[in-house]
C-alpha cells in the first residue's frame, strides 16, 4: 500500500470565509447570489487603496456554524464573525435617521458598529424615506470582509508578495530597485517597513518613493522603525489626505508639551536602535483615557479626529492607544503638509 500523502493537509489558506448552511445561496449565481462579485470588486478596490494584492478568499460551508452565521479567518485563525440574512436587508442609521423602524429587528452593523435593523423587502421603501442606508445581505458581509482586510493588511503581506511588488516596480523603475534592494536594504526589511505602514493604514502604493527614501537613509541607521518614520514623512501628503473632511480640514487632538515631555521621559532607546516604553501601566492607562475622551468629543460633532504630536514620540503614542483606539491615526507634526488646513480642536493635558 502506498503511504498516505498528508502534505496537502499542511496548507493554510491566507484568507478564508466560512458560511453557515443558510448563506451558501449568497455564492451561488444560479440562486441569485453575488457575493463572489462583491469579493472580486473589493480586491480591485483595495489594490488601488492600499497598494497590495489581496490574496484570494477561500469560501467554504461549515455545518458547525449557525444557519446564518459566518466567520472570517486569516491563516487559519478566526479574526471576525457575524450574522446575515439572505432574504432581508440591513437598514443602517449613520446619524440622519428620523425615527425607529417599526417591526424591524435591531442589530449592529458588523464593520463599523452602526445601529441598524434587519428589515424585509416590503419595509425597504419606508426605511429609505426615514434616511436609513439600506443594503442587501451580501453587501453587508462584503463590507465586513473589506474592513477586516484593511485592519489586517499587514498580516497578509508575505515576502512572496513583496517580491512580486518589487518585480513589478523593477519593470517601471529598474534603477531604484537595483540600487536599494538588496544592496542597502534586504527584501525582508522592506517587508517590515511596508507592514509597519499598513498596520496604521498608510497605503504602500507609491513603492518607488518608499524605496528611494529607504535608499537615502539606510546608511544612517538600521532601525526599521526609524526607517518607517522617514518613509511616513515622505508620504506625508498621502497620509494627510486620508483624514480630511468634506471641507478639506484636518481635525486634530494635540498633546500638551508637558505631557509630551512626560511620555518622552519614559522612552528608552536601545543600542540596536529600538525603543522601550517604561511608563507605569496605570499612568499609561490614564493618558490613553484622556486621549480617548477628547477623540470622542470630536466624534460627537460628526468629525474624525487625528492625534497630533511631536515626531520623536509619534510611534510611542500610537502603540499606547493602538488597543482601545485602533482606528485613530497618530500623526507627527512633520507629517502636516503646508496646503493642509489643520485645526487643533482639543488639547490633552498632563492631568484632568
Amino acid at each position: 500500500k502506498e503511504p498516505e500523502k498528508v502534505e496537502g493537509l499542511l496548507k493554510v489558506d491566507t484568507m478564508a470565509l466560512e458560511l453557515g448552511y443558510g448563506l451558501v445561496k449568497l455564492v451561488d449565481p444560479k440562486r441569485g447570489g453575488n457575493l463572489t462579485e462583491h469579493i472580486s470588486s473589493l480586491r480591485r478596490r483595495l489594490a488601488m487603496e492600499l497598494g497590495i494584492i489581496v490574496p484570494p478568499v477561500r469560501i467554504r460551508d461549515d455545518i458547525n456554524l449557525g444557519v446564518n452565521d459566518y466567520i472570517i479567518k486569516i491563516r487559519g485563525q478566526t479574526v471576525a464573525r457575524g450574522v446575515t440574512y439572505p432574504e432581508q436587508f440591513m437598514a443602517m442609521d449613520s446619524g440622519a435617521a428620523t425615527a425607529p423602524i417599526e417591526g424591524g429587528e435591531q442589530t449592529i452593523e458588523p464593520a463599523f458598529g452602526l445601529p441598524a435593523y434587519w428589515i424585509t423587502d416590503s419595509q425597504k421603501g419606508e426605511a429609505e424615506l426615514m434616511n436609513y442606508t439600506v443594503v442587501e445581505a451580501s453587501a453587508v458581509l462584503a463590507t465586513h470582509l473589506t474592513e477586516v482586510v484593511r485592519k489586517h493588511a499587514y498580516e497578509l503581506l508575505s515576502r512572496q508578495e513583496v517580491k512580486h511588488l518589487l518585480d513589478t516596480l523593477k519593470e517601471k523603475s529598474p534603477a531604484v530597485v537595483e540600487e536599494v534592494v538588496p544592496t542597502l536594504v534586504k527584501p525582508g526589511e522592506v517587508q517590515k517597513v511596508l507592514q509597519n505602514l499598513l498596520r496604521e493604514r498608510v497605503p504602500v502604493r507609491d513603492l518607488e518613493t518608499i524605496l528611494e527614501t529607504l535608499g537615502d537613509f539606510a546608511g544612517r541607521t538600521k532601525d526599521v522603525d526609524v526607517w518607517t518614520e522617514y518613509v511616513r514623512n515622505a508620504l506625508a501628503r498621502t497620509i494627510c489626505k486620508q483624514y480630511l473632511d468634506a471641507d478639506e480640514k484636518l481635525w486634530c487632538v494635540t498633546l500638551d508639551p508637558a505631557l509630551e515631555e512626560l511620555i518622552n521621559g519614559h522612552v528608552q532607546r536601545t543600542e540596536a536602535g529600538g525603543t522601550t516604553n517604561t511608563m507605569p501601566p496605570r499612568t499609561q492607562q490614564q493618558i490613553v483615557e484622556r486621549i480617548a475622551a477628547k477623540v470622542n468629543e470630536v466624534a460627537a460633532l460628526g468629525k474624525t479626529a487625528v492625534v497630533l504630536c511631536s515626531p520623536h514620540i509619534r510611534s510611542v503614542v500610537r502603540r499606547m492607544i493602538e488597543g482601545p483606539l485602533g482606528s485613530t491615526a497618530v500623526l507627527g507634526l512633520n507629517e502636516i503638509v503646508p496646503e493642509v488646513n489643520a485645526e487643533a480642536v482639543a488639547l490633552v493635558g498632563i492631568s484632568g
